[in-house]
């Protein structure tokens, strides 16, 4: 059996949170603190990497608000917030673990 892949993502109606509805049935909601917390680029996890365990990254306003969505291949998301950072290629697997971590501490998937 093949990977989930997206079938459809698009933005809360509150724009607070992506939506990814994926190929076997899960839709899950990725809040926007969180998706910008977990950033997979190198610069975000070497800030975090430095930082210790304990490092809250804050973020607000532009630096919470998604411009825009760009398929990878077919394998990734890439995200673009309104502060310019855009260099986090978020993959599917990697979308499939946040999901069952928000799962697993509060009811955002459906």
């Amino acid at each position: 059996m093949s990977a989930p892949y997206p079938i459809r993502i698009r933005l809360s109606e509150d724009k607070n949170d992506l939506v990814i509805s994926w190929s076997d049935g899960r839709e899950c909601r990725y809040p926007m603190p969180l998706l910008r917390k977990k950033c997979p680029c190198a610069t975000c996890l070497a800030e975090r990497d430095s930082k210790g365990p304990l490092y809250i990254p804050l973020f607000t306003g532009d630096a919470l608000t998604l411009k825009d969505v760009a398929q990878q291949g077919n394998y990734a998301i890439q995200l673009t917030w309104r502060d310019g950072h855009h260099t986090g290629i978020y993959d599917y697997a990697y979308l499939l673990d946040l999901c069952a971590e928000i799962s697993g501490s509060t009811d955002n998937e459906s």
